[in-house]
Formats: C-alpha cells, structure tokens, sequence
C-alpha cells in the first residue's frame, strides 16, 4: 500500500466557531466588568480591567481569522511532506510547495488531527484539521500517512507521535 496523496485542507467552520464563541464571551467579561456586575472595582480599574478583556477578545479574533488560508499538503510514497498555502481569494493561486518535517509532537486522535510541522527556515506550524476541513475518507488516509511517517522515521519516544497512546 503506498501512502503517497495529496489534500487541500480547508479552514475548518467548526474552530472558527469555538474560537469565536470564546472571543465573545471574554469581551462580555470585559462588558461585565465595565458595567459593575461583577466585584467592587473602583471605575478605574474596572474601566482598564473591561479594555484588556475586550482589547483581548479583539486581537484573538482577528489573528485567527487573518490567519486561516487552505493549505495543500502532498505526501510522497517515501513519506516526504510538502506543504503549499493556497490564496484565500483565488484557489488556483498556490505558493511554492515547500518541503516540511512531521514533528513529534503532533497529535493524531479518531477526530482530530494536530499536524506539527517544521519548515525548511526551522519554524514550526500547527496545523487543526477536524472532520469538516476535509472529506471523511482524506481524514483516515492521512491519519494513516501520518501514522506510517510516525513510525518509519524512528522517533525516539514510545508512541512515535504524541496523542496515539491516547485513543
């Protein structure tokens, strides 16, 4: 069986959710707070209290959503990983394919795929891929491609890669 393919991840809706969901009520923290619900703060520190939560809430929710793009991920039979990010106004605008390292630390569970990746200028990217960034069968086929570079690169702990122990 050869575990070479190719997948476009999409940005998942469901994270965008969550983290929405959690961007939303830090800032009705800080409305809280701002509005004297919550403990007996002087206005001041009330006032600088509410500006960091909603400040917070803000910045969170607009660095995840400025930061997801699709991402191609192309996997060779001999396990090696390319990655390309692909242009979130025209998909047939893609950057190079650049070659990545599967890390240890990524985490491979039944719905959730947490891909660490280095790459060639020695950063590391997190990659969430849920259920709804991919079709059911391209989840189990690169559950698999990854579990099978997991465990022909020889890592040096038990599982090979973080979370399998975990299922």
């Amino acid at each position: 069986m050869s575990i070479a393919f190719s997948t476009v991840i999409k940005p998942s809706r469901l994270l965008l959710t969550l983290v929405a969901t959690e961007c939303a009520l830090a800032g009705l923290v800080g409305v809280l707070i701002a509005s004297g619900a919550v403990g007996n703060l002087l206005l001041p520190v009330r006032a600088a209290l509410a500006t960091l939560c909603v400040s917070a809430a803000a910045y969170g929710m607009l660095r995840y959503y400025r930061g997801r793009c699709a991402i191609q991920l192309d996997i060779a039979a001999n396990g090696q990983i390319r990655m390309a990010y692909i242009a979130a106004s025209n998909i047939s605008r893609i950057s190079n394919p650049a070659p990545v390292q599967l890390l240890e630390s990524t985490t491979i569970w039944s719905h959730l795929l947490l891909l660490r990746l280095r790459l060639a200028s020695g950063s590391v990217r997190t990659i969430a891929i849920l259920p709804d960034c991919v079709s059911n069968d391209t989840f189990r086929v690169l559950s698999v491609a990854c579990r099978w570079i997991a465990a022909h690169r020889g890592g040096t702990h038990k599982t090979g890669v973080a979370g399998l122990a975990n299922e």
